[in-house]
Protein backbone atom coordinates (compact mmCIF):
# COMPACT_ATOMS: atom_id res chain seq x y z
CA UNK A 1 0.00 0.00 0.00
CA UNK A 2 1.76 3.11 -0.81
CA UNK A 3 1.11 6.36 1.66
CA UNK A 4 2.18 9.56 2.17
CA UNK A 5 3.22 10.72 5.60
CA UNK A 6 5.17 13.25 7.79
CA UNK A 7 5.95 12.65 11.65
CA UNK A 8 7.77 14.75 14.02
CA UNK A 9 9.43 12.51 16.82
CA UNK A 10 10.75 14.56 19.71
CA UNK A 11 12.66 12.42 22.96
CA UNK A 12 13.42 14.60 25.84
CA UNK A 13 16.21 14.29 27.81
CA UNK A 14 16.96 16.94 29.87
CA UNK A 15 20.59 16.86 28.90
CA UNK A 16 22.03 19.57 26.24
CA UNK A 17 25.18 17.64 26.04
CA UNK A 18 23.56 14.08 25.80
CA UNK A 19 21.23 15.23 23.35
CA UNK A 20 23.69 17.36 21.43
CA UNK A 21 25.51 13.68 20.51
CA UNK A 22 22.24 11.71 20.29
CA UNK A 23 21.07 13.83 17.77
CA UNK A 24 24.41 14.03 15.81
CA UNK A 25 24.90 10.46 15.66
CA UNK A 26 21.60 10.00 14.15
CA UNK A 27 22.17 12.36 11.31
CA UNK A 28 25.32 10.39 10.77
CA UNK A 29 22.92 7.87 10.01
CA UNK A 30 20.36 9.57 8.48
CA UNK A 31 23.10 11.03 5.81
CA UNK A 32 24.23 6.99 4.91
CA UNK A 33 20.74 6.72 3.11
CA UNK A 34 20.78 3.85 0.23
CA UNK A 35 20.51 6.40 -3.11
CA UNK A 36 17.36 4.10 -3.52
CA UNK A 37 15.64 5.58 -0.35
CA UNK A 38 16.53 9.32 -0.74
CA UNK A 39 14.11 10.23 -3.07
CA UNK A 40 11.17 8.87 -1.03
CA UNK A 41 12.49 9.25 2.64
CA UNK A 42 13.44 12.59 3.90
CA UNK A 43 14.71 12.20 7.81
CA UNK A 44 16.19 15.46 9.48
CA UNK A 45 17.44 15.37 13.20
CA UNK A 46 18.48 18.46 15.09
CA UNK A 47 18.58 19.38 19.25
CA UNK A 48 17.66 21.93 20.96
CA UNK A 49 18.06 22.13 24.38
CA UNK A 50 17.81 18.51 26.14
CA UNK A 51 15.51 17.16 23.51
CA UNK A 52 16.28 14.90 20.32
CA UNK A 53 14.03 16.00 17.46
CA UNK A 54 13.85 14.30 14.38
CA UNK A 55 11.34 15.09 11.23
CA UNK A 56 10.18 12.12 8.73
CA UNK A 57 8.75 13.03 5.29
CA UNK A 58 7.96 9.55 3.53
CA UNK A 59 6.06 8.80 -0.08
CA UNK A 60 6.03 5.01 -0.77
CA UNK A 61 5.26 1.98 0.29
CA UNK A 62 4.28 1.51 4.23
CA UNK A 63 6.16 -1.61 4.83
CA UNK A 64 9.61 0.32 3.58
CA UNK A 65 8.31 3.20 6.51
CA UNK A 66 7.87 0.74 8.62
CA UNK A 67 11.24 0.11 8.54
CA UNK A 68 13.00 2.83 8.21
CA UNK A 69 11.03 4.23 11.74
CA UNK A 70 12.19 0.87 13.32
CA UNK A 71 15.90 1.72 12.20
CA UNK A 72 15.61 4.92 14.08
CA UNK A 73 14.40 3.79 17.04
CA UNK A 74 17.17 1.03 17.04
CA UNK A 75 19.70 3.75 16.28
CA UNK A 76 18.61 6.12 19.13
CA UNK A 77 18.57 3.00 21.67
CA UNK A 78 22.55 2.55 20.35
CA UNK A 79 23.26 6.42 20.93
CA UNK A 80 21.35 6.27 24.39
CA UNK A 81 23.48 3.51 25.62
CA UNK A 82 26.92 4.47 24.35
CA UNK A 83 26.22 8.18 25.90
CA UNK A 84 24.91 6.56 29.11
CA UNK A 85 28.18 4.90 29.82
CA UNK A 86 30.58 7.95 28.69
Amino acid sequence: MKIEARAEIVWHYGDPGRAGAIAEALEVDNVGLPESLKKSLNVLTRWENGDVITKVKYSGEIETLIKALDDLVFSIKIAEDVTEKV
